[in-house]
């Protein structure tokens, strides 16, 4: 018994003294871009069981990325009209309907849409085996439906260089209305041939919770950016909005009290460390850091070489630094990028991962209040370099050389919407 009592009492000294021990898992070589993004096939109704909307010669299935970045659902112009997809449009004074526009913010700053009048999207699953050109199996295939949801058309305008409008005319987005009550799940293995794409499939995430467990597990918030939009006219209907994943505290949050306990990302840099929340964003190829957070690790951009063709940063060596095109909605422009000394994300599980060497670019998406004109700037993003295979792009903006090839630290990527969680396999 004297034994016993003395081995308890020196194990709870030693818990004292050393404190909670916490595990890591350290993942190394990640590069500036990834490889790849998720995709999800999607067919549009005008009635949840209404017949399929199809272009010129019978053509149904819409091939769309699934960017959980994006607040809403977005057509391009092109799309729409292929679809016959009706604009919506709001009574005015003199009796003449308007049509009704949306403004958004993305990469590049703002830009405007079109809203359409409510329509039903049914998901299909992006592999090489989904049967997307026969009508009759659309049933089988088409099997995740949500709706009505207003779509946004667009973007309107001549937003960025050639090159961009040419991308963004034929860019069709599936956002967050469409996650509401599923689960995404992501194989990043065939990326890591290089020569391959994810395979994604959207569940109920009532049926789906059996088979898409995964090992690790990173709590997430949700914020919303519909205050940070504005339609005209304004008691117009908007085009559907949802709340965007968080890694750290809902941003957004108006007031201290709302802010909720998510773990924040940690960032560690030449001894210094700050934590903050980081967009979820499978829609972006490249990760960032706002300019102010990168200032409070030292580094900042050279005077006069923000916003141009040749970014550069001062307080990192030259050979630690990277430049990237970086498009979207509200065009696109080249932003310098350095390597983070660690990147680490808090687990459910206790044991935190840790990204060594992560690279992200230091670039700000802000945002402003259409009401108070106050403006907001993200902490980050969380892109899907960190997730899938991914390189260097060095090189033309055109045609860049792929270098330093790096597979993905994962088999599987699932995504959680009603749990609030990220699932890494």
């Amino acid at each position: 018994m004297v034994d016993r009592q003395r081995g308890f009492w020196i194990a709870l000294v030693l818990a004292l003294c050393l404190g909670p021990i916490t595990l890591a898992e350290d993942i190394q070589g990640v590069q500036p871009a990834a490889l790849d993004q998720p995709r999800v096939n999607v067919v549009v109704r005008r009635q949840p069981a209404g017949a399929v909307l199809t272009a010129a010669g019978g053509t149904f299935n819409v091939e769309a990325f699934l960017d959980t970045g994006a607040s809403g659902i977005i057509l391009s112009a092109h799309t729409a009209q292929q679809l016959h997809i009706q604009h919506e449009f709001a009574p005015t004074p003199d009796g003449k309907p308007t049509e009704v526009n949306f403004e958004d913010v993305g990469i590049g700053g703002s830009d405007k849409f079109d809203v359409s009048d409510p329509l039903f999207f049914s998901l299909g699953p992006y592999t090489p085996s989904a049967n997307v050109d026969n009508p009759q199996a659309i049933p089988a295939t088409y099997t995740q439906s949500v709706g009505p949801l207003r779509a946004q058309i667009g973007p309107l305008g001549n937003s960025g260089d050639f090159l961009t409008q040419l991308a963004l005319a034929d860019l069709d987005v599936v956002g967050m209305p469409a996650l509401q009550g599923k689960i995404a799940v992501l194989d990043v293995r065939p990326v890591n041939t290089f020569t391959d794409t994810i395979r994604t499939a959207v569940y109920d995430a009532k049926l789906a919770a059996a088979f898409t467990k995964t090992k690790r597990h990173v709590k997430l918030s949700y914020a919303s950016f519909a205050r940070f939009t504005r339609t005209t006219p304004p008691a117009a209907a908007p085009p559907t909005l949802s709340s965007n994943p968080f890694i750290g505290p809902n941003p957004v949050a108006q007031g201290d009290a709302t802010r909720d306990a998510t773990p924040s990302i940690v960032i560690v840099h030449h001894g210094k460390s700050i934590s903050g929340s980081w967009l979820l964003d499978t829609g972006a190829a490249a990760s960032m850091i706002s300019r102010k957070n990168a200032e409070m690790l030292d580094v900042r951009y050279v005077e006069g070489t923000f916003g141009t063709d040749n970014p550069q940063l001062q307080g990192v060596p030259a050979a630690r630094q990277f430049v990237l095109s970086v498009g979207g909605i509200g065009g696109a422009r080249k932003a310098a990028g350095f390597f983070l000394d660690e990147l680490r994300l808090s687990t459910t599980e206790g044991q935190d991962l840790v990204f060594k060497g992560a690279p992200v670019l230091v670039a700000d998406i802000t945002v402003q209040d259409a009401a108070t004109g106050r403006s907001f700037t993200l902490d980050g993003v969380f892109g899907m370099n960190f997730l899938v295979a991914s390189c260097m792009l060095e090189g033309g903006s055109l045609l860049p050389d792929m270098t330093k090839l790096t597979p993905s630290a994962f088999e599987r990527i699932v995504i959680d919407q009603p749990d609030a969680l990220l699932g890494l396999q």
